[in-house]
């Protein structure tokens, strides 16, 4: 990943080819294709925005309609002095990823901005945080994050605009309360009202009147850290949900999981077992065991001890059974979003439980960008289960949605060739071997299937 000014010039024609390749593909409904192009270039460049607009737009026209929201496994941003500039390029780039999946996903968008705060794209990430807030308007967390990051480049209209989404949602949140005076305060400032009076005395008095300086302080005037002002305001309204949250949400980017548990955990004991709490503590135990078995794999990779490999598949296991649990989650609290069901349905794929899966991928495919994957998927459980005339059926559909810069693409015909082969359909076996050839020719072992093939409509 690059500064804006480390971009040479070749590096740049390069980027804008790229560019122009991918409005030409979207413009072809080639999605898919586009987005490989657009997450370049924007990675690449993060301080284009033009690059991130058409990288949303693509997204956005390739799903058609908006999600509901999602926590799926992505960090808030807004938080700049929680992350270094490295772990801000892998939190970008993760960011991508899960945006690649649900355009519309809040968290995944303020960590994006969040991230490209830290590497210095001040402009990029307030495209983001108002994405964010374009997302879902009711947001308390992303109005509180953009209205912050208004405030800092003197948009103090938008900035106010952002409060009062959240004091209508939350009427009683002190901080948006003293966040609106210090801006109102601020924009009169920057109009220069006062210009012809005692400046000063003005400035001053609008110290003065800002609120909350008490409660940023302990008693022997310290400021207090995030964590310790979040953590009075709990004391002090044990019952108020939203100061959980924001401690729970401020330890998942600074990726301590066990402590953002901890407080997801309360969270959900004073939200009454509110299922988008419970949602959350699991997404935070996945990642926390998610962490754990990443390091082990590490460990393991240095020291290769028994010990370590049985930690390593005792925490896989714990893994896996909380995937399942996330998933069957989501999809009984989303029953109607595809995403949810696509995703639970790669979860029992795996573990070989294909009638299941095959009913999940089902319900997925109702999502038109989706299908064509979809019905890949199910022909591999047909095929698992030995039901080859249905898995050839679904195989053979699926090639014909799939685009052909799809990896999918590739695969579904290779699966044609090779289980036409196998059901000694020589000649479907040739067509669809000859179509993965004109694309790829050295996929897998197909110079060598081919060879069979040829072998045998000679006989």
């Amino acid at each position: 990943m690059s500064n804006d000014s480390n971009i040479s010039a070749e590096e740049r024609e390069r980027l804008q080819r790229l560019f122009a390749n991918g409005n030409k593909q979207m413009m072809l409904q080639s999605y898919d294709y586009a987005n490989d192009m657009f997450k370049e270039c924007f990675l690449r460049d993060p301080g284009n925005i033009i690059y991130l607009k058409s990288f949303l737009e693509n997204l956005k026209k390739k799903y058609g309609g908006k999600k509901k929201k999602s926590f799926f496994g992505m960090l808030t941003g807004g938080k700049k002095e929680a992350s270094t500039e490295k772990r801000a390029e892998v939190i970008l780039k993760s960011s991508i990823e899960s945006l690649q999946t649900d355009p519309w996903n809040v968290n995944a968008l303020l960590s994006t901005a969040g991230a490209c705060e830290v590497l210095g794209y001040h402009d990029t990430a307030i495209e983001l945080y108002k994405a964010a807030v374009e997302s879902e308007p009711n947001n308390v967390e992303a109005n509180k994050i953009c209205a912050k990051a208004l405030r800092e480049n003197a948009d103090f209209d938008g900035a106010l605009l952002c409060v009062m989404r959240v004091l209508k949602a939350r009427p009683n949140d002190m901080e948006a309360e003293r966040l609106q005076k210090d801006i109102t305060i601020e924009k009169t400032i920057h109009k220069g009202k006062y210009a012809t009076g005692d400046s000063s005395k003005v400035r001053d008095t609008a110290a003065n009147m800002k609120s909350g300086i008490a409660e940023n302080e302990d008693a022997m005037g310290r400021p207090l850290t995030y964590i310790e002002q979040v953590e009075r305001r709990i004391k002090k309204n044990p019952n108020d949900l939203a100061n959980y949250i924001d401690l729970a949400q401020h330890f998942y980017q600074a990726a301590n999981y066990e402590k953002s548990e901890e407080y997801y955990k309360q969270a959900v004991e004073i939200s009454k077992q509110d299922p988008e709490m419970i949602e959350r503590l699991l997404d935070a135990q996945k990642q926390k065991l998610h962490t754990q078995v990443l390091k082990l794999k590490d460990e393991f990779a240095k020291n290769k001890t028994e010990e370590t490999k049985n930690e390593f598949y005792k925490q896989k296991e714990e893994l896996d059974k909380k995937n399942l649990e996330l998933a069957i989650h989501r999809i009984k609290c989303h029953p109607n979003h595809a995403g949810y069901h696509f995703e639970y349905g790669i979860l029992l794929q795996k573990q070989g439980n294909f009638k299941e899966a095959i009913a999940e991928f089902q319900n997925a495919k109702a999502d038109s960008s989706r299908k064509g994957e979809c019905l890949l998927a199910i022909g591999q459980c047909f095929q698992q289960i030995k039901q080859y005339k249905l898995a050839m059926e679904h195989y053979q559909e699926s090639v014909e949605l799939l685009s052909d810069a799809d990896e999918n693409k590739k695969r579904g015909l290779y699966l044609v060739a090779k289980l036409a082969f196998a059901m000694e359909d020589y000649a479907k076996a040739e067509e669809y071997g000859h179509r993965l050839a004109a694309v790829d020719f050295s996929y897998k072992d197909l110079g060598e299937l081919l060879d069979k093939v040829a072998q045998k409509r000679k006989i």
